[in-house]
């Protein structure tokens, strides 16, 4: 049973979700750097959140999966996150080989770079402000990139569902009675340890990206499956 249990971990975690880390760099390396970094700054807000204010606030135990982690870790991280997701785009696009396609790269390089073209979503545009905003900031409108909405969409996710996938892996530690993996980094584990959270991550990215950014490019087998649940 534990060979069965590896060789399920490995096609489910590892070939499956790759899948989708190839297509989102070939796509640009900007869906494969902000997925990575969001999952990232939860891990660390959670971390240096629950060390600052754990079982300060909310005494309820968070999760007995885990029961170091608490609920203001669980929260700060949740807050930072979606604050990093928002400002951390802004830099990225700056740097055009990061947004460019691996298809518009790959021909004539560095040639290429220069007559890359730029995705709509990379480029600023006016919005409306809600009225709380408006009222804040005296403005009605505001110039923001396209693509620093959808960046706080996946750091919802990151937030609140990435985790989850650290959860399953503590619980399969936790059926075996071990404590990390392995121990190639010292107080963090092995690459599994640090990677159960990136492949839920890539995962949602790719779907995410091919359902409501470009929509109409299928990134994997189940996108039609995916689109037509959608539409229904």
């Amino acid at each position: 049973m534990k060979q069965v249990a590896w060789t399920f971990i490995t096609v489910f975690l590892i070939v499956f979700q790759l899948q989708y880390a190839i297509d989102n760099i070939k796509a640009g390396l900007f869906w494969f750097l902000l997925p990575a970094s969001l999952v990232i700054c939860n891990d660390s807000m959670a971390y240096s959140s629950g060390k600052a204010f754990g079982k300060k606030l909310i005494h309820a135990t968070f999760l007995k999966l885990s029961p170091n982690k608490t609920w203001e870790g669980f929260l700060g991280a949740f807050l930072f996150t979606v604050i990093f997701a928002f400002a951390f785009p802004v830099a990225l696009v700056k740097s055009k080989w990061i947004v460019c396609t691996y298809g518009a790269l790959s021909k004539n390089y560095p040639d290429s770079l220069s007559l890359c073209p730029l995705d709509p979503v990379f480029v600023p545009r006016m919005y409306k402000a809600p009225e709380w905003i408006a009222q804040l900031l005296g403005f009605d409108y505001i110039r923001v990139l396209p693509v620093q909405l959808h960046a706080v969409v996946l750091a919802v996710f990151a937030s609140l569902v990435a985790p989850f996938g650290g959860f399953f892996a503590s619980a399969i530690k936790r059926a075996y009675d071990i404590k990390d993996f392995d121990a190639l980094i010292p107080g963090h584990g092995g690459i599994m340890d640090r990677m159960d959270c990136q492949f839920i991550m890539v995962m949602f990215t790719g779907v995410y990206f091919h359902t409501f950014i470009h929509q109409g490019k299928e990134c994997c087998p189940c996108q039609p499956f995916i689109n037509r649940s959608i539409r229904w």
